[in-house]
């Protein structure tokens, strides 16, 4: 390998960061969709727990369905903590520049 194949992507990621103007919360539109809503959001994720936290506690054994449960759970804290962030930091309801 050459210097120049090694500092190519690190050029690379630099031009992008620069180049495009565009910041974080700009790149998460694959999560949120093309017009994000706080609610949305946050009933999307309700309901999949629900969903999750049902077909576990109905098809699996005791300590399985408890465990799994649980990881649920803390997934689903860990999403609600971050809309709680988006919609501080004014992501949701925002409207986008040429709209």
């Amino acid at each position: 390998m050459t210097d120049e194949a090694t500092s190519e992507p690190e050029e690379q990621f630099a031009e992008d960061e620069v180049g495009d103007g565009s910041s974080f919360l700009e790149n998460i539109v694959f999560i949120t969709g093309e017009d994000p809503n706080a609610g949305s959001f946050l009933l999307t994720v309700g309901i999949i727990t629900c969903v999750f936290v049902a077909a576990f506690q109905l098809t699996l054994p005791e300590p399985i369905s408890n465990l799994l449960t649980a990881a649920v759970l803390v997934v689903a804290v860990i999403s609600f903590l971050l809309g709680a962030i988006l919609d501080m930091l004014d992501y949701f309801d925002t409207p986008k520049p040429g709209q």
